[in-house]
């Protein structure tokens, strides 16, 4: 089944899909990276909605069209890019228990789509209402299901 990454589904030039596998890994690395950054309530958010997606296996993708931009969205989209550079730095690969496979190509892939990406902000936007609460082992975010997405 697989899932997708981008903006547009129906532009397949500007979607990055990946296998169950591959997305599980995709997400690992992003979550990582972008707990260890996330200061605004918006980042935090989107760190939350990595740490979450874990449950779908297949049904873990988002569009970036879908995201809740706000009117910093210049700032919002520069937190995506320094947390996908920071993942591809291989930032905390180690608590992964695993090497991940591909995971480069996916980032760098997927860093060329956020890059390209023109996010248009809606003024008041903003994630749910969440508690961001860590895992002590590895400092993700617990998510909606108390657990944290690396120690299932």
């Amino acid at each position: 089944m697989g899932s997708t990454f981008g903006w547009g589904r129906d532009d397949h030039d500007h979607v990055l899909s990946l296998s169950n596998g591959g997305t599980a890994v995709f997400l690992d690395v992003l979550a990582l990276a972008a707990c260890e950054l996330a200061e605004s309530d918006w980042e935090r958010g989107f760190a939350l909605m990595l740490c979450n997606a874990r449950v779908g296996l297949g049904n873990d993708d988002f569009d970036l069209d879908d995201l809740p931009w706000s009117d910093e969205a210049a700032v919002e989209r520069w937190f995506l890019i320094r947390t996908i550079r920071l993942a591809a730095a291989r930032f905390r690969w180690d608590a992964l228990g695993y090497e991940p496979p591909h995971a480069e190509e996916y980032l760098a892939a997927y860093e060329r789509l956020v890059f390209d990406y023109q996010p248009s902000g809606t003024p008041g936007a903003t994630w749910p209402a969440a508690s961001y609460e860590r895992c002590d082992k590895h400092g993700l975010f617990l998510g909606d299901y108390a657990d944290c997405r690396l120690c299932l």
